[in-house]
């Protein structure tokens, strides 16, 4: 009895070592990537004709990335641009970027596909807001780069980025953080267990996704109950100022926010007037607001204050978001990733719907 377990022991420690060498191998050969994402101080953007991988965080699947001569996100199959045809920008964040989703199934990806009579360009990056967004319009215009219509896809979280995150530096005259934690963090050293055995790390996040999805589609299904995710940044629309995270917020940073928003849109749609382009100012919802509601701020009214003149257009997308609710008992599972406040495939082809009917 004792030999028999001595040797499955000693079988099991051989199997287990020759994966751990396996994985080893595999996480400096085929499973070595980076991402598309180029740190300096106090900046960062998606790097120029890049080919990576990009995970957004552990419960996420790790989604193939490129981008084009411009450092913009683009498909595998990229097509190439037709000078005879007019452009489209797109602003926004990590939602307008896409994260979790193969580029084709973005909402961005869709539009482009969907408007593919124009030249159609992603300027999305993860936690970009209108200061960035207005900086790199105004590049491009210098760079004799003139849209004929843009799209700024206005994201909750944009007003703690406004306030905390992003400001222009009228020195440098750039756009800058006000931290350089994200430069410090990505050029720090990783250790050897970071480096390696990716392997088993994307197995058990696979494993540990798809588990956890399966316990909420239970829960809905025996309990009908599905907890949404809460966040920091957007529980603003249904929660009193005062008791907005403190860790987080400032006692100003709420009205800070609003301002830089506001001033950066009006400088857009100068602008826009200028140079003869269209503005639609895109609203969405995350899970959370569809689930407790905008009665403490009104973020569809903020938006159509700020688009209130001639040449500006509001596309919000909440009223159909929560209509989709209305019908749809998992509709937080079929429109959002697990968890969290993006998108996946169903929920960015809804808002692609609905900008693309608006347009018609």
């Amino acid at each position: 009895m004792l030999k028999k377990f001595s040797f499955y022991s000693l079988l099991l420690l051989i199997i287990f070592s020759f994966f751990l060498i396996f994985d080893f191998i595999l996480s400096n050969t085929f499973l070595k990537h980076s991402h598309c994402v180029n740190f300096s101080e106090y900046f960062y953007e998606l790097k120029k004709n890049c080919s990576g991988k990009y995970r957004f965080k552990k419960s996420f699947p790790l989604v193939e990335t490129y981008t084009d001569e411009n450092g913009f996100r683009v498909g595998k199959k990229n097509i190439k641009k037709d000078i005879n045809k007019k452009n489209i920008f797109l602003f926004g964040d990590s939602f307008t970027y896409g994260v979790g989703i193969e580029f084709e199934n973005t909402f961005a990806g869709k539009i482009a596909n969907s408007l593919n009579n124009y030249n159609v360009y992603n300027f999305g990056v993860g936690s970009y807001s209108p200061t960035v967004h207005l900086f790199n319009l105004k590049k491009s215009i210098k760079e004799n780069f003139i849209p004929s219509k843009i799209f700024i896809f206005l994201d909750l979280t944009d007003v703690l980025d406004e306030a905390e995150r992003w400001y222009y530096n009228s020195n440098e005259k750039k756009v800058m953080l006000k931290s350089n934690d994200l430069y410090n963090t990505a050029n720090k050293k990783k250790n050897f267990k970071e480096k390696n055995f990716k392997l088993s790390k994307n197995l058990i996040s696979y494993i540990n996704y798809n588990l956890r999805n399966l316990r909420a589609l239970v829960k809905l299904k025996t309990k009908n109950q599905y907890k949404v995710k809460l966040s920091v940044q957007g529980n603003f629309t249904y929660t009193e100022l005062s008791r907005l995270d403190p860790r987080f917020w400032k006692p100003d940073s709420f009205k800070i926010g609003l301002n830089n928003i506001k001033e950066n849109f009006e400088e857009i749609k100068l602008l826009s007037k200028k140079y003869n382009f269209d503005v639609y100012l895109v609203v969405y919802p995350w899970a959370e607001t569809l689930e407790y509601g905008q009665e403490r701020f009104n973020w569809s009214k903020f938006a159509m204050d700020l688009c209130d003149d001639k040449g500006c257009n509001t596309i919000d997308a909440i009223p159909e978001f929560l209509d989709y609710k209305k019908n749809n008992k998992k509709w937080a599972t079929d429109l959002y990733f697990l968890n969290d406040e993006h998108f996946n495939i169903k929920g960015a082809n809804l808002l692609h719907d609905i900008v693309i009917n608006y347009l018609k």
